[in-house]
């Protein structure tokens, strides 16, 4: 069961840039727009070992997301402990989505952005962030957790051709810090689109996966500094 929500982009035309995790690598990823010399493109730059972020689990959304290829997603949201809508399309996934800031080590000039996801191995690995952020919460009043990548878990599903293994992200609650510019502007529930967030690895852990060594990322650092965030 799903107990997450989601935190949406700022209104008006502009996108949040986005955080995205690669569920079959195991990889987190920032991207970037930049300007070539044919027009705009999307460059992802790993930041798996570097990632920490202040994270806005006070306004966690879910509901059904669609990442149609080649196409901006569909994002059909409600806040957190909102009973789910209607599932629009055969092609609509369970997710969720929120706010995060980026560390000055991992942010670009763009740390405040956007994460999102359909994958039930990324699905469970927030939802462990999340329920450890609700259990520190009320010691630690008028902050949100800081997030650290601890490692990532191999999940290995299916027979034969079938088989296939996606990563589980094991984030951790490094800190707290105070929101500062991260701002919550909500845009309601309806169908939203945006920048494309990966939902690779769909396949959801079943009872007797077969669990294999898994990629890595560097040791996060146990404090929370406010400086880290500019």
């Amino acid at each position: 069961m799903t107990v997450f929500g989601f935190s949406t982009a700022p209104a008006g035309g502009d996108f949040l840039p986005i955080v995205k995790y690669d569920a079959r690598a195991g990889r987190l990823f920032r991207v970037d727009r930049v300007e070539t010399a044919n027009g705009f493109a999307s460059d992802a730059i790993d930041i798996t070992s570097t990632f920490k972020a202040i994270v806005d689990f006070e306004n966690v959304e879910s509901g059904w997301i669609n990442f149609p290829a080649g196409s901006a997603p569909s994002f059909v949201l409600v806040p957190m402990g909102t009973p789910l809508p209607d599932k629009p399309s055969a092609n609509h996934k369970n997710g969720i989505r929120f706010m995060l800031k980026l560390s000055k080590e991992s942010g670009g000039a763009k740390p405040v952005r956007e994460l999102s996801g359909t994958s039930k191995v990324f699905l469970s690995g927030v939802e462990a962030a999340y329920l450890a952020y609700k259990a520190e919460k009320d010691a630690n009043p008028g902050k949100l957790p800081v997030l650290t990548l601890e490692k990532t878990t191999p999940i290995t599903t299916g027979q034969g051709d079938k088989r296939s293994t996606n990563y589980q992200p094991i984030f951790k609650i490094s800190g707290w810090a105070p929101r500062g510019d991260l701002t919550f502007q909500p845009k309601g529930g309806s169908a939203q689109p945006a920048q494309p967030a990966a939902a690779a690895g769909n396949a959801a852990p079943s009872t007797g996966s077969t669990r294999v060594e898994a990629p890595k990322a560097a040791q996060p650092e146990t404090t929370a500094a406010e400086d880290d965030f500019g």
